[in-house]
């Protein structure tokens, strides 16, 4: 079985002011420092063998928090332009209470996914990008090593990316693991954990490797669509955040 470790990043002065960030590229607080080292023992403990993070710093700097220089461990992430933020155009910069209080109807619709600003991303863009960078993300998991899992009785073979809030919450809708009505905005440093077995049926606790997968994970994956991967994926835990693994 396929485990990706979701992950967005610590908190930056701009989330701290409900600012509007996109693609600028804020560093973390020092707040958000100490949020990802706490979410890095919980990271650690899955023994990611890959590392994905966007081309912000604000993720990369997430990333190094986590401690996964070890060996055996991801080690130096990936970057991914994919993985970035939405792209606000004209509102980046702009503290949110500001929009919306004098664009009520725009941000509305925006938040809705039906409105994008001059100069930005539509929802449906960010989608499509997100959900092609974890699907890949899946592909490259498939071709390392299974290790043990802290929660499960068999080994699992995981990967850890570090995104954002909005573009982890629209792929997390695209993929249809969450509604957006009820949805709760992610923690700083919070961490989802999505399972990609490759079935339909109820996985076995019993059963070695749960009883899921054959001897070339690696092909059988390879030889998904975008589509059928998404399928088999499983919401595990969301919005696991740093302040719940520091007072357990």
């Amino acid at each position: 079985m396929i485990r990706v470790l979701l992950c967005r990043h610590g908190e930056t002065d701009w989330n701290r002011d409900h600012r509007l960030q996109g693609h600028s590229d804020i560093p973390l607080a020092e707040s958000g420092r100490r949020q990802a080292a706490a979410t890095g023992a919980f990271v650690r403990a899955q023994q990611p063998q890959l590392g994905h993070v966007s081309s912000l710093v604000r993720t990369q700097q997430t990333y190094e928090q986590f401690g996964l220089d070890g060996a055996g461990a991801a080690g130096s992430p990936q970057i991914w332009d994919e993985l970035r933020e939405q792209n606000l155009g004209v509102w980046e910069g702009a503290y949110a209470a500001e929009i919306r209080d004098s664009k009520p109807e725009e941000f509305a619709q925006w938040r809705s996914g039906d409105f994008t600003p001059e100069g930005g991303e539509s929802q449906q863009m960010l989608a499509a990008r997100m959900g092609r960078a974890f699907c890949e993300i899946v592909r490259q998991t498939a071709t390392v090593e299974p290790t043990a899992s802290p929660d499960l009785s068999f080994e699992v073979r995981t990967a850890v990316a570090v995104s954002h809030g909005a573009a982890l919450r629209v792929l997390f809708e695209s993929m249809g693991l969450i509604d957006r009505s009820r949805f709760i905005p992610l923690t700083p440093a919070s961490v989802t954990v999505i399972d990609v077995p490759l079935t339909d049926a109820p996985l076995s606790s019993s059963l070695p490797r749960g009883g899921v997968e054959g001897d070339d994970l690696a092909g059988a994956v390879a030889a998904l669509s975008d589509e059928q991967i998404v399928s088999h994926a499983r919401l595990r835990v969301l919005n696991l955040s740093p302040e719940l693994l520091l007072n357990p």
